[in-house]
């Protein structure tokens, strides 16, 4: 057979396009032919995935052993995660049933208060309104003189931030 036509019949092996009888042949080929050297690692692969049946595996003396003592191992390991995850659910439930019983006594009681404010009828503070204009003078006066005290320390803030960079810079310069 030529080796146009095995490269041919691997490319479509590779892609799953070839039946039973064209297998058969690449076996057949693979087995007693001599391959060219671009086809040695395709005869390596091939034959190793059609290796007989009947043809004894070598199998280390203490594997089986070895496995049932790793398959019993992570058993355990398995049922005392299933068990330690077990509890930590439990205690989320039990946390969430919390949660939640003490947010809906939160919602009632903040409803129950809600209810007293909005059903009482607003009330005047002043009686006079030269005295009331007088207190909302000196409160407007109060804020006004914090917001330019804060505004005022802000202002050296960024004097100081602007002279720290200026030094880093300096710094990173030399």
């Amino acid at each position: 057979m030529k080796v146009e036509e095995i490269e041919r019949l691997l490319a479509e092996f590779y892609e799953g396009n070839t039946t039973e009888s064209q297998e058969e042949i690449l076996k057949d080929y693979f087995r007693t032919a001599e391959v060219p050297g671009n086809l040695h690692k395709d005869k390596e692969i091939f034959l190793s995935l059609y290796q007989d049946a009947n043809q004894e595996v070598e199998v280390p003396a203490g594997l089986v052993d070895k496995l049932s003592l790793l398959i019993d191992k992570k058993a355990e390991e398995e049922q005392r995660f299933f068990i330690r995850n077990k509890s930590k659910r439990n205690w989320r439930w039990i946390g969430s049933i919390a949660a939640t019983v003490l947010l809906l006594i939160g919602i009632g009681y903040g409803t129950g208060n809600l209810d007293k404010d909005i059903c009482s009828p607003p009330r005047d503070t002043f009686s006079d309104p030269e005295q009331a204009y007088r207190v909302l003078q000196a409160t407007l006066m109060e804020v006004s003189t914090n917001l330019n005290n804060g505004l005022s320390e802000v202002e050296k803030t960024q004097l100081d931030i602007i002279t720290v960079n200026q030094e880093v810079k300096q710094e990173i310069q030399r």
